[in-house]
């Protein structure tokens, strides 16, 4: 053992105004008569250890002594150095002392070496001993034998692993087991919340097909109406195209004709000249006449003729030039209404090409007859669909994700109650395995230490494929019969007693911790058997060793060995302690 409970020290504690209790490693009896404080000493143990139990159902400052605003319980654990080693690592000095303060306004604290400190460092340097101070066995507090007889089977069982550290085992079991239970009701709301989206996703489904349906109609009608916006546009622009040509080809046209007419104009001109001249040679041949001289008639007939001739040239030239000029002012006409109608068309042109500018440029393999027959056709097909708009989509892509989602975690859920499942029940097969191995341990241990009382025993793990129902049942015999089920019936009480004390000290023998103790293991035992009792109880510590407190009102006889004796007597209302051995 590396550190072993050297001293207590109780002050205005109970019964006690100022005691120091020493201790030595081995075994140390606590001597007294009923009501002198010896359990005083075990409780003042438990309180500087931290133990939640003795807290429990009561004032700590009940524990004060009367007329007195302050109590102090302090421990001291020895820190001498083992193998070069302390028990208590960073701590240089070879005491360790743990304190708990107890103050009537209901302040209670610790301390270490006279230091305040938390709970927390307190549990810290015990673990550092390997000393759990809720492990009831390392102190067994008075009735706790007597009861241990009465108690359920399964809270025997319990006891057991608390006190060998199996307890974190089923308290593990117990965790992973809610934790499926939790995942088992996740799985359960969960599979609900996925039926109802899935319903309503199945309503909704329905309208979306439609409206996909309808959006294929939709873009189709968007294809035809850009096929018709283009078509239209380029056959503007063909009708344009071809206007523009016509009016291309009348000014060609019109330039020929005017053209011509000044060619007209021109030969007019001649001929009127040609006209003017014959009438000046006819003037002079009348006057010639009129002056007696001699015109032949052939003359006169040959200027007569080219004055006739050049009239009638005049005459037809006249006649050619009105036809073209009425030619001409037509096609000035038609070439007016034209540029009419080309402004008309360039300007529906425009509109056609910005409406055709709200769609890509798309081939145009049909007539625009035929484009707006089959336009016509999907608007009344369309007509189906107006129950139906774009706003579902909104509606059916939130339920599939939903969907999606739900599904996912549906997944996830199997996946970790399957990894929980298969954790619980290794953590079951760990505490189970556990539970067999200590039993057994334990078992043997439980039969050794009944021989020394003249019995065998064993102990027994029953229904241990249920954690709920799994219990420990114990064994006995005293003499030559077969082991029977200890129970209120079949036992006396010294029998239950002597297997009970049995039975805790073989599992206190496997308990970690620097010391252990065992408070009035023989209250209503009969002289002769506590005395026989008592004996075997000494043999024994002294063969597995370490350190052990026992109080016993009792008488002890002379085979205590080396024991530390300390007696314990209440005089004048205080106790005080006297080391005799």
């Amino acid at each position: 053992m590396l550190t072993y409970l050297r001293e207590v020290i109780l002050e205005n504690f109970m019964s006690y105004e100022y005691a120091r209790i020493p201790f030595k490693n081995g075994l140390n009896l606590i001597l007294g008569p009923n009501g002198a404080g010896k359990s005083s000493i075990l409780l003042g143990i438990s309180l500087a250890l931290g133990q939640s139990h003795t807290e429990r159902g009561r004032r700590l400052s009940d524990l004060i002594r009367f007329g007195k605003d302050i109590a102090r319980v302090s421990i001291v654990f020895d820190n001498s150095e083992v193998d070069g080693k302390k028990p208590f690592p960073g701590i240089k000095g070879d005491s360790v002392v743990l304190t708990r303060i107890l103050r009537r306004d209901g302040n209670y604290y610790f301390e270490v070496n006279y230091r305040s400190a938390p709970k927390s460092e307190v549990r810290y340097l015990l673990s550092k001993i390997g000393l759990n101070p809720e492990n009831l066995l390392i102190i067994m507090h008075q009735n706790m034998i007597e009861s241990f007889n009465y108690i359920d089977p399964r809270e025997k069982l319990k006891l057991f692993e608390d006190a060998l550290g199996l307890g974190g085992l089923r308290e593990r079991i117990i965790e992973a087991r809610e934790r499926l239970k939790n995942i088992a009701k996740e799985e359960s709301d969960v599979k609900k919340a996925f039926d109802d989206v899935k319903d309503a996703l199945g309503k909704w489904e329905a309208l979306y097909n439609k409206w996909l349906e309808k959006k294929s109609l939709l873009d189709e009608l968007e294809q035809l109406n850009a096929k018709y916006a283009w078509a239209r546009y380029e056959m503007i622009q063909k009708e344009l195209n071809k206007l523009l040509d016509q009016v291309t080809y009348l000014n060609d046209r019109i330039t020929f004709i005017e053209t011509d007419l000044k060619r007209l104009d021109l030969e007019t001109t001649s001929i009127l000249r040609d006209i003017d001249h014959q009438i000046s040679v006819l003037k002079d041949v009348f006057r010639d006449v009129e002056g007696g001289i001699y015109i032949s008639e052939d003359t006169l007939e040959d200027v007569l003729g080219r004055l006739r001739n050049n009239i009638l040239k005049y005459g037809d030239m006249r006649s050619k030039k009105a036809v073209e000029q009425y030619k001409l002012n037509e096609l000035r006409i038609q070439v007016k209404n034209l540029e009419s109608e080309i402004r008309d068309l360039e300007g529906a042109l425009r509109e056609a090409k910005v409406y055709a500018s709200q769609f890509d440029k798309v081939d145009v393999d049909k007539s625009i007859t035929e484009i707006q027959a089959e336009i016509k056709s999907l608007k009344k097909l369309l007509e189906r669909f107006s129950d139906v708009d774009e706003s579902v989509v909104d509606t059916y892509e939130f339920y599939m994700g939903q969907y999606r989602k739900l599904e996912e975690k549906l997944l996830e859920i199997a996946s970790n109650r399957d990894r929980l499942l298969s954790d619980l029940n290794r953590r079951i097969d760990k505490w189970r395995s556990e539970l067999y191995k200590y039993v057994s341990i334990v078992s043997e241990e439980f039969g050794r230490i009944l021989s020394y009382f003249g019995g065998t025993g064993y102990s027994r793990l029953e229904d241990a494929d249920d954690i709920d129902n799994a219990h420990l049942e114990l064994y006995v015999s005293y003499g030559d019969s077969e082991p029977k089920l200890l129970d209120a019936y079949t036992q006396s009480g010294g029998e239950r007693t002597i297997a009970a004390v049995s039975f805790l000290l073989a599992i206190q023998r496997f308990v970690k911790s620097p010391f252990r103790a065992i408070d009035e293991f023989d209250v209503h035992m009969d002289p002769r058997n506590r005395s026989r009792v008592l004996e075997l109880m000494i043999r024994y510590i002294s063969e597995v060793g370490g350190q052990y407190i026992l109080i016993t009102p009792g008488y002890i006889g002379e085979y205590i060995g080396d024991a530390n004796v300390i007696v314990v007597q209440k005089v004048s209302g205080a106790s005080g302690v006297a080391i005799t051995g």
